[in-house]
């Protein structure tokens, strides 16, 4: 079984490979308290669109990349991606 520092690399060089800043990560919750302890995960105001509208202080990736503690994914996982076009 890998280690967290182990995920949080892979993470980082998933993440390291994106050719656009638009996208958002997902962790589990293990992982995710691991990111926070070592300082990968802080706050960051993000707003509507980049727009300054409807700001909210949210958990950032490296403070650039909305990063969410999803409950159904397993404590070590993590998706990196954009939101699927309806």
């Amino acid at each position: 079984m890998k280690s967290l520092d182990e995920i949080a690399d892979d993470l980082a060089a998933v993440v390291a490979m994106r050719t656009s800043p638009d996208f958002g990560i997902k962790v589990g919750g293990e992982l995710f308290d691991h990111l926070v302890k070592t300082g990968k995960i802080t706050k960051k105001t993000f707003s509507v669109f980049g727009t300054g509208a409807f700001p909210l202080e949210l958990p950032a990736y490296d403070g650039k990349h909305y990063v969410l503690d999803d409950w159904e994914l397993g404590d070590r996982e993590f998706q990196v991606g954009t939101p699927k076009a309806k």
